[in-house]
């Protein structure tokens, strides 16, 4: 009877712990490089409420030693404690990357008005390797402010490609003992990852853990609006030559039927549409170009539960096959609309652009939807990415998530995307849901379609709901007059490709 006993007490301390463990599951642990938690009271070594140094909770070793001062604040950072730096303060940890490639820092900080003033361009985290400047490529700078104002509590991110691998300064510049751009204000928590995030909602994820715990706000380059609340009245499609959002068309659209397709015929139109050759798809998830299909007026993207002889060359890639399918050639601006189902699975299904030359990267994303992840099942994630500018690795992003009021993958909706040189406008059902000005986005890009297995965002999709399918039932496409048609792959670094007026 004592060990019947026993052995409850012990399934409840389980459960217990588990139920602690689930209320905070804590930031993605993938590519984690450096995290450091000041409301995590074990990992700072204090004497005389000196900060002498602050343990790295990432389990990648890469302790932060203090250099001058940097004092514990105790209870004053939204009730949490966080380490204050006065300007005089830092600390230094060694390189937390082994080869040069992506790198994403997230850090919650905040500045009151007691410790405004002073130089401008004070550090929170700098990546510097040999000498050249951190705010020069191969290296990394995220700054507090330009001005040394006063700011509330926010979380900060950065991430860029190409950062070599360097020495760290948390509130100072990197690769160095001497203190220089030094923080005057207070750090609550700094994530450091070795790798980008190119989903908006696995950076959404990392950014609101972060919000929450310190009552912080999220300081992105992200302008524009994201609708908050149902649709509200739809409009009626009279007319299908037209864009569902603009029935009236009073933007003066004209049809344009190159990147256009009804998906009514036999086979895929293979003068317009052909499978990615650039990329083999997210692990493990393998693009195969027989999960690309037709089936009774619709675009069909498959994704399945299978081992196949390609997967042998490359190890990455394991137990599950997906799709994709982009236009040959490209283009810019126009209204993009199609008619769409998400798969039923947490596989991804995906409407997007992409297109790239020798100095410039960019992105579109019009919706990424994993309809059968834990919790994302209404979740309409979108996103516009710049990876490379001028020649030079600086990826951003912005993005929006629309909670939409039915699980996505129930039925079939109308999806579009107004890309203007003013403006990118986001559409559901003929309604805005994200707007925000254009002012990256002026070269030309293919549109894709595809689905991914997307583990850091939304897990893996089960068996039992696999093989799922994204169906488009078709695309339509529209220009302004006077807006280029269709651009040929050759003509991507001929050009500077300014916006329109």
């Amino acid at each position: 009877m004592k060990t019947f006993f026993n052995n409850i007490l012990t399934a409840l301390l389980l459960a217990a712990l588990n139920v602690a463990a689930a209320a905070d599951n804590g930031p993605s642990r993938e590519g984690l490089r450096l995290w450091l938690d000041a409301s995590d009271a074990g990992t700072l070594e204090v004497q005389d409420n000196v900060v002498t140094r602050w343990r790295d909770k990432s389990g990648a070793g890469h302790h932060a030693t203090a250099l001058g001062k940097p004092a514990l604040l105790e209870h004053d950072f939204n009730g949490h404690p966080a380490v204050r730096m006065s300007g005089r303060d830092g600390f230094r940890v060694a390189a937390v990357a082994g080869k040069t490639g992506p790198i994403t820092a997230f850090v919650v900080s905040r500045r009151t008005a007691a410790q405004a003033g002073g130089n401008g361009w004070q550090r929170l985290v700098s990546i510097r390797s040999g000498d050249i400047a951190d705010n020069k490529p191969p290296n990394l700078c995220l700054s507090a402010e330009a001005k040394s104002d006063a700011y509330a509590p926010s979380v900060k991110v950065m991430s860029k490609d190409g950062i070599a691998p360097g020495p760290v300064g948390i509130g100072t510049v990197g690769g160095s003992d001497r203190l220089a751009n030094a923080l005057q204000g207070d750090i609550a928590e700094v994530l450091i990852y070795d790798r980008g995030f190119v989903s908006e909602g696995a950076l959404r994820d990392v950014t609101d853990y972060l919000a929450a715990k310190w009552g912080a706000t999220v300081d992105r380059k992200d302008a524009g609006w994201t609708r908050t609340g149902p649709l509200g009245p739809t409009p009626e499609l009279v007319n299908a030559s037209l864009p569902l959002a603009d029935q009236q068309n009073q933007g003066g659209w004209i049809k344009f039927e190159p990147f256009s397709d009804e998906f009514n015929g036999p086979a895929l139109d293979t003068t317009k549409w052909e499978p990615m050759r650039q990329w083999k798809g997210r692990a493990p998830g393998l693009f195969r170009s027989s999960n690309v299909t037709m089936d009774n007026g619709c675009l069909v993207l498959t994704m399945r539960k299978e081992t196949v002889p390609e997967m042998a060359k490359d190890p990455r890639y394991h137990d599950y096959t997906s799709a994709i399918l982009q236009t040959i050639r490209y283009t810019r601006y126009g209204y993009f609309e199609i008619r769409a189902r998400p798969m039923n699975s947490a596989g991804s299904s995906s409407f997007w652009f992409a297109g790239g030359g020798k100095t410039w990267r960019i992105e579109i994303d019009v919706f990424e939807i994993g309809a059968k992840a834990l919790g994302r099942e209404k979740a309409y994630n979108m996103n516009a990415h710049v990876f490379r500018e001028n020649g030079k690795a600086d990826h951003w992003s912005t993005g929006g998530v629309w909670q939409a009021p039915w699980p996505l993958a129930d039925g079939f909706h109308v999806y579009g995307l107004e890309w203007s040189p003013q403006q990118l406008v986001y559409h559901v059902d003929g309604v805005a849901v994200r707007s925000l000005p254009n002012t990256h986005w002026h070269q030309p890009m293919r549109l894709i379609f595809d689905s991914e297995t997307m583990p850091d965002w939304f897990g893996l999709p089960k068996d039992e709901d696999l093989p799922s399918s994204f169906r488009v039932d078709y695309v339509r496409v529209w220009k302004r007059p006077g807006w280029e048609g269709v651009i040929g792959e050759e003509e991507l670094d001929a050009r500077s490709w300014e916006p329109l007026k």
